[in-house]
This record gives C-alpha cells, sequence and structure tokens, in this order.
C-alpha cells in the first residue's frame, strides 16, 4: 500500500512539473494571445512587441475618434486604453501577459471577430524588426467609423 501512495506521489508530482514547465523550449513553444477592440476610421497599425501595442496611424480619424463626437477606448485583453498621440503615433499599452516572445515566430494566427474592412499581418516578428509584429486594419473605403475587434494568437 505504501509503495502505491509513493507512486501516486510521484506521478502527480511529475505532471505538475511538465505542465509548469511546458512553456520552456525545451518543452514546446510559449502560447498566448490578445484580444483588441477599437474603433477604428480609415486605417491604421497595430504594433505588439513584448509586453507592448501602439498605433500607427495612416489615414482619416485617429483610433478612438471620429469627427470630433466620440472619444472611444481601445480594449485589450479587457482593459480599457485612450491613446495619447504625439503626431501620428501613439504612446504605449504595456504590461499584458503572456507577453509576445522576442523570437522568430512563424505560426501568429489572426482572427477578425468584427468589422467591415482588411485585417492584415503586415510584419511578423523578427530579428530586423527588433520582433515587432505589425496588423493593418484597413477601413478605408468605407464611410465613417467601425468597431474592430480582433484576437492575435502565437
Amino acid at each position: 500500500m505504501k509503495k502505491y501512495y509513493i507512486f501516486v506521489a510521484f506521478f502527480v508530482s511529475t505532471c505538475v512539473i511538465l505542465t509548469g514547465c511546458s512553456s520552456f523550449p525545451l518543452f514546446g513553444t510559449p502560447h498566448g494571445s490578445i484580444q483588441i477592440k477599437a474603433f477604428i476610421d480609415g486605417s491604421d497599425t497595430i504594433k505588439i512587441r513584448g509586453n507592448e501595442l501602439w498605433y500607427e496611424h495612416q489615414k482619416y480619424d485617429l483610433p478612438g475618434k471620429w469627427q470630433g463626437r466620440f472619444d472611444e477606448a481601445t480594449t485589450i485583453n479587457g482593459v480599457e486604453w485612450k491613446p495619447e498621440w504625439n503626431g501620428l503615433m501613439s504612446n504605449r499599452f504595456g504590461d499584458f501577459k503572456p507577453a509576445m516572445p522576442k523570437k522568430n515566430l512563424d505560426e501568429i494566427t489572426l482572427t477578425r471577430l468584427q468589422g467591415r474592412g482588411d485585417v492584415d499581418i503586415t510584419a511578423k516578428p523578427g530579428k530586423e524588426n527588433d520582433y515587432t509584429l505589425s496588423i493593418f486594419i484597413d477601413d478605408n473605403q468605407y464611410n465613417g467609423a467601425e468597431w474592430y475587434e480582433i484576437k492575435v494568437e502565437w
């Protein structure tokens, strides 16, 4: 009977250790996701590096704004963020978890959950761009602003 308890304790301990270590490269690739909801008029690029996210504005009104009548927050994993702007670049939203790893990521999934225009990955993280993911949201061909919701998984 004592051997049975030792075996069960060893088995449970091993499972806990392997589950906790699954994010180490030896046991597989770390996985994460981020969900973003934004009010877009025109086009914008969302940049993600590590645990930071920011906008590079392209055309028409800034994200969250539309004709001076709206001031909507961007939601990142359920947390509201109202970016401040320095020209066409926003300040950075930081500290979402899990952070995107700073390494080449070939397998990234982008899913548009809401929105009428195209949403595309224009650059995957790599050494040449300091491991920054770029996502282009294109609402240029439509009149007015629209809510977009996307999910990025790696």
